[in-house]
């Protein structure tokens, strides 16, 4: 399993950015102060003395402190920008591989990344800025209370209260929140699925049952975020009225002390005003915003859930491997409950031997050919490659010396030369096209708009089904393959490119590879060794071609002597 380090340091190095930001808020609040302060100085010393000099003094100053005020935001404002940008950068690359590796047990997902570019978001946001000043509201209710004690207690009752509207706020919102996440991501999950099928669903006429489907989901997602978005807008709604409603208070009980006791200022009460209202205000900001707070806590909690999982202990590095290949009682179930696809399975394939699994459909024939790749993990059982438990080999070193061509064939949008090299940034040459010969599609790669250097994908160039798994074919025998994998490798192939197949396994033959090959044509028979027959789930039989042909597959009668792949001669191997 691999080993992802990354999660630490990506949150050092994400603290010191928000430390940073930290250090700037500070010193932003702290100048915040100078507005109430030269109301204070006007309100008591420039009317009562009517100093034109001493007001243009103070605005100065009071100017200066807000232009460093901006500054100081802006600040801010970068450095949360920078921190964020730095966590996707770091973990960016141990999130795509922890998504990669863990879509072995739960599917293919990438909600890791989703959840990253989300928290990046949340951080750059304004809300993020705001809640950088909620520490901030001790001290200006401290100042509060120097200005005079009992606008202090009224101000911490406000305070008070307002942070118990936003425990009740999240005690009412929490769980709608989290359903319609929940039902949110289904809904996801069902659009990608009919978008990567979108011809069957075209050709079958099946977009009124998809648009239901996805939009049963997206309705109680839509429910239980609109339920939360009601909750969340009262306890709002209550946190901003008891924030006027302190200014109000503040001034109205403040003009009473006054008035009571000549000692006190008007300067001094509006200076009240302004220092608690901005000492509420971060509180009240986080209740309007809570559910994107909540759902930044939501992403960085399945990132750390993600990772975390991936950090076993990283296996100890192998020498290359023989290229022999066996399983021991293997038993795969796709889910708890269900009944096994693989029931027990023992074999052994020697170096250089080519055999040819063959059975009805169900039999678990594609499932056995995952398992001898390490796509997906067994429910019991060893597969062992030269003698390693595959489970005691980290993907990225086991990848070179295993060559895989799955049943439904996919290739990446890039260029050709990096579909065959395995993703390589800087393929090699020589061994591009020595195994774009071997899978006899280096004429076809030539005569493509740009060669090798071609680019593939919806916006590139388009392959047909044949191309597709020639190239696919290239890929698998790409380098120094020790064990080669084939998953109905001929199924869009010609009479060519099935020759060319033969051409390649004999080759692979020769140079000691031991290859499985999945198939129900009898085309590739020329180059099998030997022959696996499944049958639910169950090796049936198992030895040379020769052998397993005379004892299971029936004579062919004069009507079944076809071209390859036809259903009469086809249905013989089930």
């Amino acid at each position: 399993m691999q080993r992802h380090d990354s999660f630490s340091p990506a949150v050092r190095a994400f603290g010191r950015g928000i430390l940073v930001a930290a250090f700037f808020s500070l010193a932003l609040n702290m100048l915040m102060l100078s507005v109430p302060l030269y109301m204070m100085s006007v309100y008591d010393r420039v009317l009562t003395s009517r100093s034109i000099e001493t007001l243009f003094m103070l605005t100065v100053i009071a100017v200066g402190a807000l232009v460093v005020v901006g500054v100081l935001e802006a600040v801010r404002q970068l450095a949360l920008t920078r921190a964020g940008a730095r966590l996707e950068t770091v973990l960016g690359a141990p999130i795509l591989a922890a998504s990669l590796q863990n879509s072995q047990r739960a599917g293919p997902d990438i909600q890791g990344l989703r959840d990253l570019a989300q928290l990046r978001q949340f951080v750059a946001s304004p809300l993020a800025s705001a809640l950088f000043d909620v520490p901030m509201t001790p001290l200006y209710l401290a100042l509060v209370y120097l200005i005079h004690p009992q606008l202090g207690w009224v101000s911490l009752a406000a305070a008070l209260l307002i942070l118990l509207i936003a425990g009740i706020n999240q005690l009412l919102t929490e769980n709608p929140l989290e359903e319609a996440s929940r039902h949110g991501a289904t809904a996801l999950q069902k659009a990608q699925a009919q978008a990567h099928n979108a011809e069957v669903i075209r050709a079958m006429g099946m977009f009124s049952q998809c648009v239901e489907s996805w939009g049963g989901d997206n309705a109680r997602a839509m429910a239980a975020s609109d339920t939360a978005a009601r909750r969340n807008a009262f306890t709002n709604g209550i946190s901003y009225f008891l924030r006027l409603f302190l200014q109000v208070a503040i001034l109205g009980y403040g003009a009473y002390l006054v008035l009571s006791d000549h000692s006190l200022s008007a300067g001094i009460i509006f200076a009240a005003s302004m220092i608690s209202a901005r000492a509420l205000a971060p509180l009240n900001h986080a209740i309007g915003g809570w559910k994107a707070v909540f759902s930044a806590r939501q992403a960085w909690r399945r990132i750390g859930t993600l990772l975390w999982a991936e950090r076993a202990a990283a296996p100890m590095a192998l020498p290359a491997p023989a290229a022999t290949l066996s399983a021991e009682q293997l038993v795969f179930q796709s889910g708890a409950g269900t009944e096994p696809v693989l029931k027990g399975l023992t074999f052994a394939i020697e170096p250089g031997e080519v055999v040819g699994i063959i059975g009805p459909s169900g039999a678990g024939k594609s499932t056995l050919a995952r398992l001898l790749v390490g796509a997906v993990s067994p429910t019991a059982g060893v597969v062992r490659i030269g003698g390693d438990d595959l489970a005691n080999w980290r993907p990225e070193a086991l990848g070179p010396f295993i060559g895989y061509v799955p049943q439904d064939v996919e290739l990446f949008p890039t260029t050709v030369a990096q579909n065959i090299a395995r993703m390589s940034v800087m393929p090699d040459p020589e061994k591009v096209v020595a195994a774009a010969r071997l899978a006899n599609c280096h004429e076809f790669i030539q005569r493509l708009p740009q060669g090798y250097d071609t680019l593939l994908g919806p916006e590139g160039h388009v392959l047909s089904g044949g191309q597709r798994q020639r190239v696919a074919l290239a890929r698998a025998f790409y380098g120094d393959p020790k064990v080669v994998v084939l998953d109905e490798p001929n199924a869009s192939l010609d009479s060519e490119g099935e020759q060319a197949l033969i051409g390649a396994l004999h080759q692979a033959r020769t140079a000691g590879i031991t290859c499985v090959v999945i198939t129900q044509r009898t085309s590739v028979m020329p180059a099998l060794t030997k022959i696996m027959l499944l049958r639910e789930g169950c090796i049936d039989a198992f030895g040379p071609k020769e052998e397993i042909l005379h004892r299971q597959i029936r004579p062919a009668r004069p009507t079944d002597q076809q071209a390859p792949g036809n259903p009469a001669v086809t249905a013989r191997f089930g």
